[in-house]
């Protein structure tokens, strides 16, 4: 009996594979509690970018002090991050804490990992440069793409961070029961439509350059991001202190009182 001959994935199929990879699910905007209005900057976005050539970033405030860039992770915003800022400013820093591209107030239907490091050196531009930069999540690896793009930093606490792109988007290749050729094409796809290689966003590759002291933390429990592939980001950044954290998962350590001093502490260069 012949084999049955696989039927080829359309470039149809593998475009909407791209965009699902790409589209947060968007949560309702929550308010921020912090009087005066929120910086609103307009990010430029690849060529071809589906959203436009530029997307609107809202970009919060709270505290007063030396600057600090807050950033939330993957269908979170900055709201969801008040616990940190408030730590923050209560260590007397400027907390600035922008709603990613797609989330909370900011615009846009898409994010990827080079348009939130596009988002992160705009706020830069209007801050200045930042005594501690701090993210959780996808807003980690947004904040290590930065600073390998030169985002201006003393220092970087990042909390349960992703750490190759390229890992993820295999994922969302293999979970629409993609093929390796399909695959390949997905990343090209998304090559194309981001600027960027997806396999080029490797953490591990990027921390052996950086020199600015970092403070990583990642529990054992987290069902989101292994806590063993940050373990290895720290032991490939020079001078990088390693936290593992017990029984906090991925977002229980987003509120947990030793967690956000020791962050606070760090990001005071203390």
């Amino acid at each position: 009996m012949p084999h049955a001959t696989a039927t080829p994935i359309d470039e149809a199929t593998i475009a909407r594979v791209a965009d699902r990879f790409l589209s947060p699910r968007r949560a309702p905007a929550k308010p921020w509690p912090a009087a005066g209005a929120p910086a609103t900057l307009a990010v430029p976005a690849p060529a071809g970018w589906p959203d436009g050539a530029e997307v609107a970033l809202v970009c919060h405030r709270l505290g007063e002090g030396p600057p600090v860039l807050l950033v939330h992770g993957w269908q979170s915003q900055a709201a969801d991050l008040l616990g940190a800022a408030r730590a923050l400013a209560a260590a007397g820093l400027s907390v600035w804490a922008p709603d990613l591209p797609a989330h909370g107030h900011s615009g846009g239907q898409r994010l990827s990992i080079p348009l939130a490091a596009q988002a992160l050196h705009a706020v830069q531009r209007l801050a200045g440069p930042f005594t501690a930069v701090v993210g959780h999540s996808y807003g980690a690896a947004a904040l290590v793409h930065a600073l390998a793009g030169g985002l201006a930093a003393a220092r970087a606490a990042l909390l349960a961070p992703p750490t190759h792109y390229g890992i993820h988007a295999r994922h969302a290749a293999q979970a629409a029961g993609l093929d390796a050729a399909a695959t390949e094409r997905l990343l090209q796809r998304l090559q194309a439509l981001t600027g960027e290689a997806p396999d080029a966003i490797d953490m591990r590759r990027q921390a052996a350059a950086l020199r600015l002291p970092a403070l990583l933390l990642h529990a054992d429990d987290d069902p989101v991001v292994p806590a063993h592939a940050t373990r290895r980001v720290a032991e490939a950044w020079p001078g990088a202190r390693w936290r593992p954290l017990q029984g906090l998962g991925h977002f229980r350590l987003l509120d947990d009182p030793g967690v956000l001093a020791e962050v606070a502490q760090f990001a005071r260069g203390a």
